[in-house]
């Protein structure tokens, strides 16, 4: 099976490790644990042969699926200062100035900086690199931001 990783802890991927395939990144629609049997990189892609998965056929089944791990799991491995980008759907957006600028609404991630897609429930949404001279602070409640002159209007 081929994996886009999204995790850079090569360790995840080690033989007799188990994961979890589900078919959304959240692992709220169910989980199925899997055990890696194999493990290796191929032209730049992860290769796995997991149990449970035992042909072609089956594998590409399970395309578009996810392999997790439990979130404490994850939140326990994280270091100081870390902190995972799909948990900051949700939050809110503040200038440095106090102003709401809206709540992150998707996170994209192109090659390069990923991006925070901002707006507010049927307004425009706009796109902000998520990189420190934007980024100001990720606070638990907020992110602060200080965004390039002009994005407010686009």
């Amino acid at each position: 099976m081929v994996v886009f990783a999204l995790t850079d802890r090569a360790e995840r991927f080690a033989v007799g490790e188990t994961l979890f395939l589900s078919p959304t990144p959240d692992g709220e629609r169910g989980v199925t644990p899997v055990t890696i049997h194999a493990s290796r990189l191929h032209q730049g892609r992860r290769l796995l042969k997991l149990d449970r998965i035992d042909d072609r056929t089956h594998a590409e089944q399970r395309a578009g699926s996810y392999l997790v791990i439990p979130y404490a799991t994850a939140d326990e491995a994280r270091e100081e200062g870390e902190f995972f980008l799909h948990a900051l759907v949700g939050r809110e957006v503040r200038a440095e100035d106090g102003r709401r600028l809206g709540v992150v609404v998707d996170i994209m991630e192109p090659k390069g900086a990923a991006l925070l897609e901002i707006g507010e429930a049927g307004g425009a949404r706009r796109l902000l690199p998520f990189i420190r001279e934007f980024v100001r602070e990720v606070g638990e409640d907020a992110i602060v931001v200080s965004p390039p002159a002009g994005w407010e209007e686009l």
